[in-house]
């Protein structure tokens, strides 16, 4: 009895346990649709604000391409949950015939129990076995033998109702998780029906882009001489950082060698003779060295901005990304983009904001639209294609302070360039910025 109780125990813990991290798993999935389908819907919007009489752009294709990636995932996470329920309905098949067996098998002993309760149903039995004993003691045993007896059979009664209840209520989820099933299915369609929508929407808009693709490589070809103006432009501001640090740190290192030097004559060592070793303890393994990175102070706040990779906030509130960094075939044509930052459709006249802490290393015009350079340590962000900047050359900024406004591109519409280098290194903005 006590054997079986604790595998009733265990059997029902194991499955308490499964059931608690499939409701978990449902719950995290639930919510990641529900997170895709709202930057769907924002992708939508944003691509409804562009008026139908436009004329087709990269950036329209952009947005109806990064709708069909969401669309992607939305569905691959309604595959997950398909193959979760699948998972369930397997777990409670099999305890549901477990649950079958284990009830047969109760339901046998407790008959059996009944049957040799009957063939020796009479009192007279029973005194006659208590009477029976060798001495007081035994017969001591008997009485507690027969109460036992009587409570295992009652004991037995209550394990195939409990064990009845168990079949009935895992009947009842099976059931349950064959509607789930059945509803995320249905789901599963509608998504696919839209996604085969989506890239219908997307061969008809690519064969816009075609017809006139001779005039969209005029505009990218504008647009790439302005960007290499402005990547020119921030080279020059990091190679002046650069140039400063390095001014700064040799500056440092004379004064430290005077004053390494007068200490040694007050103590009456031998010039450059360094001074004693501190019993602080081990430092910390040092740095890889960056010229830029002269002071404590500017390391901690490279190293702070290097923890926030895949966190930090993007310049403006409302945002879609209508050209991706890094060089790429537009496709269906034979343009190529080739981009040092992100472009980022917005509210014309948003607030743009810094998206970290830093200095206000350079303000300058290209191309007629403001820009601004931050420096974040050995990092720098700059936000192109502003109006009315907010900040002076040499300020410190704080993370979210409003730096200036979105201005507008051909169309009309609000955009900026958001721009991140690594030193002189040129990196992709949106492994940097949260997943919206």
């Amino acid at each position: 009895m006590r054997r079986f109780l604790m595998i009733l125990f265990a059997s029902l813990s194991l499955t308490f346990a499964w059931n608690e991290a499939s409701a978990q798993s449902r719950e995290e999935l639930e919510k990641q649709k529900r997170q895709i389908q709202q930057e769907i819907d924002e992708l939508q919007q944003a691509q409804n604000a562009i008026k139908k009489d436009k004329k087709a752009s990269l950036g329209q294709l952009t947005l109806i391409q990064s709708k069909i990636r969401k669309r992607d995932a939305v569905i691959g996470t309604i595959n997950s949950q398909v193959s979760l329920i699948d998972n369930n309905i397997n777990s409670n098949s099999r305890e549901i015939v477990r649950l079958k067996k284990q009830l047969d098998t109760l339901r046998f002993q407790y008959g059996k129990t009944i049957e040799y309760a009957y063939k020796n149903r009479s009192s007279y039995d029973m005194l006659n076995f208590i009477f029976s004993a060798s001495s007081f003691n035994d017969a001591i045993r008997r009485v507690s033998y027969l109460k036992s007896y009587r409570g295992y059979r009652d004991q037995q009664v209550a394990n195939i109702h409990s064990t009845s209840d168990q079949l009935s209520g895992k009947i009842k989820v099976l059931s349950e998780n064959k509607k789930e099933k059945s509803q995320v299915l249905q789901e599963q369609t509608k998504q696919m029906k839209i996604l085969e929508t989506e890239k219908q929407e997307q061969s008809a808009f690519v064969s816009k882009l075609k017809a006139r693709e001779k005039e969209i490589e005029k505009e990218v070809a504008a647009k790439k001489r302005v960007e290499r103006n402005l990547q020119n432009a921030i080279a020059s501001v990091i190679q002046r950082e650069i140039a400063a640090a390095r001014r700064k740190a040799e500056d440092d290192a004379k004064k430290a060698a005077a004053a390494n030097a007068a200490a040694n004559a007050a103590a009456n060592r031998p010039a450059n003779t360094p001074p004693p070793a501190s019993n602080a303890g081990t430092a910390a393994a040092p740095r890889k060295f960056n010229s830029l990175e002269n002071t404590p102070e500017v390391t901690k706040v490279s190293v702070s901005f290097e923890k926030n990779i895949h966190n930090l906030p993007w310049p403006v509130d409302k945002a879609q990304i209508t050209a991706p960094f890094g060089k790429r075939k537009v496709e269906g044509t034979s343009i190529i983009e080739d981009n040092i930052g992100v472009t980022i459709a917005t509210v014309a006249g948003a607030s743009v904001k810094a998206v970290f802490e830093g200095t206000v290393s350079s303000i300058f015009d290209v191309a007629g639209s403001q820009t601004v350079t931050l420096k974040h340590g050995k990092y720098f962000t700059t936000y192109y294609n502003l109006t009315g900047v907010t900040v002076s050359k040499g300020q410190e900024v704080k993370m979210g302070h409003v730096i200036g406004k979105a201005g507008t591109n051909d169309d009309g519409d609000g955009e900026i360039l958001f721009v991140v280098n690594a030193d002189t290194r040129f990196v992709d903005p949106e492994n940097w910025l949260k997943s919206r």
